[in-house]
């Protein structure tokens, strides 16, 4: 009988045990199949809507180098990258055609010259007579001889400076041959530019991005601190006290001040909804293609929480994250996925301000491995 109470007890423990055990591994296996998120706390502090961000310097103004004539070149005297001064030669041309079409109209202008003086020696004998028909219409012919004569000259004319102006091609402003499209040899058409140059009168500029409220915090007018690598210029001041990431560094990098010339709507690439901000820049021995970077230190005018924006949902009520939850039970914490509406304020591309609805301690889903609605139980990573 004692052996039996002995062996009832045994069994009943064993059943109970297995049943415990057969529960935490039920519970571990449903476990398994939940959601799994990842979570983050907010930080607290202003938010940074500071804009670090880089471009390659352009001419503010590029002039054209245009030849006047179809001409052939002769030689080219400057490549691309080098700094001239205006009136430098940059391409000289043969003009043999230009010139024999010159002596043409040279020729013709004295067959002209001299048929008008035959006409005044003709008038002379009419004048002798009394024949006012003959008269008139000698003068008339006169007349037209004359405005013959005239577009003669005024090719004449048109020619010697095509070739007084045009045989060199000379740099129009101070400045960096920017692109040169020719070589000896080649052919070259009137009024098709044949290269440019970058003026250094007119300054430089670059183009950088700024989305969101950093974008929005910009104005027109703003002065930049800018730093440009200038391998092949003196360096004229250092670059230090600029903080951006994406900041220079190297005995060629020069720190210079710009200025915030044009704010448009529409950055580049899939960020459309981005500021497309125009930065100016004077100073010396710059050119095009030189690499700047521009660092505008900015803070969110009021403090708050701060999280990630890939937390942010919304529905027709409005903006929300899911905030996790935790429930003790005999077999450890649940955790479950509550929807919280917040106040949203300021947001950079990858952190937002919240206001309202939120707190310091609360932990916010950033990611899920499968759609979550409110009240879902989850897993964390």
């Amino acid at each position: 009988m004692h052996r039996r109470k002995i062996a009832l007890r045994w069994a009943i423990g064993v059943f109970f045990g297995s049943l415990l055990v057969l529960t935490f591994l039920s519970n571990t296996i449903q476990s398994l199949t939940l959601p799994k998120v990842a979570v983050e706390t907010p930080d607290t502090g202003s938010l940074d809507l500071s804009v670090d961000a880089e471009g390659y310097l352009q001419p503010a103004y590029t002039a054209q180098l245009i030849p006047l004539g179809s001409w052939t070149v002769s030689e080219v005297k400057a490549r691309k990258g080098d700094r001239v001064k205006k009136g430098d030669s940059i391409v000289t041309f043969d003009t043999t055609t230009t010139q024999r079409s010159l002596e043409d109209e040279q020729a013709r202008r004295k067959q002209e010259q001299i048929r008008l003086e035959q006409l005044q020696d003709a008038l002379k004998l009419l004048m002798r007579g009394d024949d006012q028909d003959a008269i008139e219409r000698q003068k008339r012919d006169m007349e037209s001889q004359q405005l013959s004569l005239d577009m003669e000259q005024r090719k004449v004319e048109e020619l010697e400076r095509q070739i007084s102006d045009g045989q060199v091609l000379r740099a129009p402003t101070d400045g960096v041959v920017e692109s040169l499209n020719v070589e000896a040899g080649a052919n070259v058409s009137p009024g098709q530019p044949v290269g440019t140059i970058a003026s250094d009168a007119s300054g430089y500029q670059f183009v950088i991005s700024a989305s969101g409220d950093a974008g929005d915090a910009l104005s027109i007018g703003d002065k930049v601190t800018v730093q440009v690598d200038g391998a092949d210029a003196p360096q004229t001041q250092t670059a230090a006290g600029v903080r951006g990431k994406k900041a220079l560094s190297g005995p060629d990098v020069r720190q210079l001040q710009g200025t915030i010339s044009t704010i448009e709507e529409g950055g580049d690439g899939a960020d459309s909804d981005a500021k497309r901000v125009t930065v100016d820049i004077s100073g010396t021995d710059l050119s095009p293609g030189l690499k700047a970077t521009a660092y505008i230190p900015r803070q969110s005018q009021s403090p708050g929480l701060k999280i990630s924006t890939d937390a942010l949902k919304s529905d027709d009520n409005g903006t929300y994250v899911f905030a996790v939850t935790d429930k003790e039970g005999p077999l450890g914490s649940s955790y479950f996925a509550e929807k919280a509406y917040v106040t949203t304020g300021e947001q950079t591309d990858d952190t937002v301000l919240i206001l309202n609805g939120l707190g310091p301690d609360e932990r916010v889903v950033t990611d899920a491995s499968e759609p979550l609605s409110d009240g879902d139980r989850v897993r964390l990573e």
